[in-house]
């Protein structure tokens, strides 16, 4: 009881700052959207001025053409760092309301559990029901936290790195612009095309991490452009099939399924040496049934389960807490080796 109302007390204070960062990342994200809007704006301007320069050259002198195209310059960079600082921005909002979302459906359960608790127990703790919840519970937690960490390691080594170079590299354009221009606007285009692989980057970055498409357009045309880009860039060629699916599942339904499917389809990539796999949804009944099928090596599946290291690497324990935790659905797992691999799951409709 005592450690649930602790787990409780911890949540809830995690709650209430998200909350606060929330609000503030609305003010943020208010003020780089003006500044956008401000250069876009800016950026027509100056385009129009460049066509009048291109035309009626010879009425301009060299002072004013290496200006015009110097301010192009500046401002097109500076949208496009706007626009990157943006999306980053938008990836934060959607990654703290997920977050909160989850803290706010613990808070409820440790509450829940904490009630049942007060009524049923007799002194000598808690029951065995109410043990294998916090077991739960700080499972989905460490999960979490393994995410973070893996998150926090590919920023590092991707998106903090290309910026940390693109900065050097404009401080190199800004001295050459003083001693040769012409091998400074050769380096500013050199810049340009870094710094538009570099968001081109950070957005299948963002794709990976968390796809604004998925609370815009919904599960099944997030799964689609998901399974098209993976199959291309694992060279797996990949069938999806849904069925039956007409209408939006609240947001907790879809986060959980695409994840679900985006850690199977890694697993496949990283472990099974297939060619072929097939995601197979199909909503019937009350019910949706999600199966995903590989032609690969396959595995002993008992070998697996009982080896913490392997089954924690192939992420099954927590593809089996999406599904059975947060869908209350059910899990299940068929393999053997030189047959290939099933993940299925069976989760009640809302």
């Amino acid at each position: 009881m005592e450690l649930a109302q602790q787990l409780r007390d911890k949540y809830q204070q995690d709650l209430d700052r998200i909350r606060r960062e929330l609000s503030e990342m609305e003010v943020l994200l208010r003020q780089t959207h003006s500044e956008v809007e401000k250069l876009t704006q800016r950026e027509v301007s100056i385009a129009n001025r460049l066509r009048d320069l291109e035309v009626n050259l010879d009425k301009y002198s060299k002072a004013d053409v290496k200006n015009f195209y110097t301010s192009a310059q500046e401002v097109q960079m500076r949208l496009l760092m706007m626009r990157g600082q943006q999306e980053q921005q938008q990836l934060r909002q959607q990654t703290l309301k997920q977050t909160q979302s989850q803290l706010f459906e613990l808070v409820q359960a440790l509450e829940q559990i904490m009630g049942e608790t007060g009524s049923s127990s007799t002194g000598n703790g808690m029951g065995g029901a109410d043990e294998e919840s916090l077991d739960q519970i700080a499972s989905i937690i460490q999960s979490q936290e393994k995410e973070r960490l893996r998150i926090s390691l590919q920023m590092h080594d991707g998106p903090a790195q290309s910026l940390s170079n693109l900065v050097l590299r404009a401080e190199i354009c800004q001295r050459l612009l003083d001693r040769d221009v012409e091998q400074a606007r050769a380096e500013l285009s050199s810049l340009k095309s870094a710094i538009n692989n570099t968001l081109q980057d950070t957005r299948r970055f963002i794709f990976d991490l968390r796809p604004m498409i998925l609370d815009d357009l919904g599960l099944v045309p997030t799964l689609r452009r998901y399974v098209s880009q993976f199959g291309e860039k694992n060279n797996l060629e990949i069938n999806l099939m849904v069925g039956g699916l007409d209408t939006r599942l609240p947001n907790h339904y879809e986060v959980t399924i695409y994840r679900f499917v985006q850690e199977a389809l890694n697993n496949i990539a990283k472990h099974a040496n297939a060619t072929q796999a097939r995601v197979n949804i199909d909503a019937v009944g009350n019910q949706l049934q999600i199966v995903i099928e590989d032609d690969g090596s396959g595995f002993s599946v008992s070998d697996v389960l009982n080896d913490q290291n392997v089954r924690h690497n192939m992420g099954i324990s927590n593809m089996r807490q999406q599904i059975e935790t947060l869908l209350r659905g059910e899990f299940g797992l068929e393999s053997a080796i030189g047959r290939g691999t099933r993940v299925a799951a069976v989760v009640p409709l809302p």
